[in-house]
């Protein structure tokens, strides 16, 4: 006898092995079960997930010789010629080859006629979407009142092809598709039934390719055994498929997560070495960053279709990650797929795309937008009081300025202060004629704990690196940002390098104040950026020596109404008397 394919040969022959659709099955064997079978059924859904194969088993439960049954027996005449597919009253069609007006009037003729060996004649009518126009209007009449021995049941993958007339005469079924567990539990079955071994990481890779497709499924395991021989392994499936094992994609996460480029690429030289298809490659990443993002968003299990292993690896990866992060990444994956499938030269896109993901300037924009956009409200909303209050300030003092006053220091922070100051300093006192928003004393006390701060400046990035914290060491560096002002408890930093190193900063400044609190027992907040260095010295200076300037003197009502147009723009802000 020859070889028959494991799709055909492992076909459902009951409705118990039908795989994935259980809604259907159990809609399907109610009817049988209550006499109430319907004349005219459209199967809709994707190849492979059991449409004919679903139409077969109830043209089996309706014609078996025990009576109409919910479980044909598959041991009586009827239901073996039905399998075998030549019972005369179980008639397929191909709507592909038989589509003109022509095989339609042949088929109403043919209705008539009653059934020679069951109780029902059954007209499966497969790719029915491919019928021409004229003969889906010859079909109605037949189709809207056949004769009562007579089913009709019309299967395709894309129903929107059908016109409303027939849509409306027939019982709709959608069958979906098939997740991945589902498909390796049957193809368990069928490696157990074989006598093959096969590894089980081998089995779900190939159920995670076959896209939720059984029949695809059965005839990659089909061309694996063949491959394979009498043992199939993990690694002989990725050389069949030329996919690349799930551990490369965590590798991957990982290596984005700690901006690690060099890693990358040698992920991708591995890659292209080994021959895989790199679409592919883009296509399987894609689905990677997609499974994390569902995970972040906290979405139902089920929407995941991975195995509990990986669902569980893919949580502990997902937690370096936020969902604006993993939103733009899909962006830029999706637009580099595109790119590599028309591409000549489709590995140098890829290693550009992955390279950008380990950049946090182009990932992270979004996010530092959003960040951004959040200080200017709170600016806002700030100087919008000042105004309703009346009060007249500089326009540092309207935006940074708070309410709350700084805690007392502690006995070890201020020994570390008058250990930096030089001795005349210590005994000097400030000059009490001088009027300022501020004392004196208090602007010593924010003097101290900013040398107390720029001596640990080194230990802060040094802890930054040891936490992991990559992208906001690197920021800091880069940027040139030190502290270089504090206003009653508020830390002020200055920024030599590029705006977006501020967005990263205040993103993430909760773990600077944090760290800042551990080296030097200072509970300090980082409120923002500030004046040029040059100035902040001579301010500093000052402070140190006693001499405080007059900081009401410094600000008149042309200087506050000139702030507020800076801030709002001209044509926003009219002044009135």
């Amino acid at each position: 006898m020859s070889y028959v394919a494991l799709y055909r040969k492992y076909r459902p022959q009951n409705f118990a092995e039908i795989v994935g659709q259980k809604a259907i099955v159990t809609t399907l064997r109610n009817q049988l079960k209550s006499g109430k079978v319907g004349h005219a059924y459209l199967f809709c859904g994707m190849r492979g997930t059991g449409k004919t194969s679903t139409a077969r088993v109830f043209a089996k439960a309706l014609n078996c010789e025990k009576g109409t049954t919910e479980n044909p027996c598959n041991q009586c005449a009827s239901c073996r010629a039905i399998s075998n597919g030549s019972m005369m009253d179980v008639i397929e069609m191909d709507a592909a080859s038989n589509r003109g007006i022509d095989d339609i009037r042949d088929l109403r003729e043919k209705v008539n006629f009653a059934p020679s060996e069951g109780r029902y004649k059954i007209y499966i009518i497969d790719e029915v979407h491919m019928l021409t126009t004229e003969a889906f209007n010859a079909l109605l009449k037949t189709l809207e009142e056949p004769p009562k021995y007579v089913v009709f049941i019309l299967a395709t993958t894309e129903p929107n092809k059908l016109p409303p007339t027939i849509l409306s005469r027939c019982m709709r079924f959608d069958f979906t598709r098939i997740i991945t567990t589902e498909i390796a539990g049957r193809l368990r079955e069928v490696v157990k039934d074989s006598g093959v071994d096969v590894e089980d990481k081998a089995i779900i890779q190939i159920a995670g390719h076959s896209q939720g497709s059984v029949r695809d499924a059965l005839s990659l395991l089909d061309k694996a055994m063949s491959f394979g021989g009498e043992k199939l392994v993990y690694e002989d499936v990725l050389t069949l498929l030329g996919a690349v094992s799930h551990e490369v994609f965590y590798d991957i996460s990982k290596a984005v997560i700690k901006c690690d480029s060099s890693a990358i690429l040698d992920i991708v030289d591995q890659i292209a070495k080994q021959g895989k298809d790199l679409f592919r490659f883009m296509d399987d990443l894609l689905q990677h960053f997609r499974n994390l993002l569902m995970i972040c968003i906290n979405v139902d299990r089920n929407l995941i279709d991975v195995i509990d292993e990986d669902y569980a690896r893919l949580q502990e990866i997902s937690k370096g990650y936020t969902k604006e992060k993993l939103l733009s990444i899909l962006n830029i994956l999706k637009d580099a797929a595109n790119d590599v499938k028309w591409s000549s030269q489709p590995r140098i896109i890829v290693e550009s795309t992955l390279v950008k993901l380990t950049l946090p300037a182009l990932w992270e924009r979004e996010e530092g937008y959003i960040a951004r956009i959040q200080q200017l409200e709170q600016k806002v909303s700030y100087l919008e009081d000042q105004l309703q209050n009346g009060i007249r300030t500089t326009p540092e003092q309207t935006i940074n300025q708070e309410i709350s006053e700084l805690p007392p220091t502690n006995s070890s922070m201020d020994s570390m202060a008058s250990d930096i100051l030089p001795s005349d300093e210590k005994t000097k006192k400030p000059d009490r004629n001088i009027e300022s928003n501020e004392s004196p004393k208090q602007e010593v006390e924010d003097t101290k704990i900013l040398l107390t701060i720029q001596k640990a400046w080194p230990k802060v990035l040094e802890s930054l690196g040891k936490k992991r914290k990559m992208t906001l060491f690197s920021s800091i560096k880069a940027g040139g940002i030190r502290p270089v002002k504090i206003e009653k408890n508020k830390l002020y930093l200055l920024n030599s390098g590029d705006a977006v190193y501020k967005e990263i900063i205040l993103a993430e400044k909760h773990i600077i104040e944090e760290i800042i609190k551990q080296i030097t027992n200072i509970d300090i907040t980082l409120k923002g950026f500030t004046a040029e260095p040059s100035q902040i010295s001579s301010e500093q200076n000052d402070l140190t020596t006693g001499k405080v300037k007059d900081k009401s003197k410094e600000s008149t009502d042309e200087d506050f109404c000139q702030s507020v147009v800076d801030f709002f723009g001209e044509n926003m802000v009219t002044f009135k008397d």
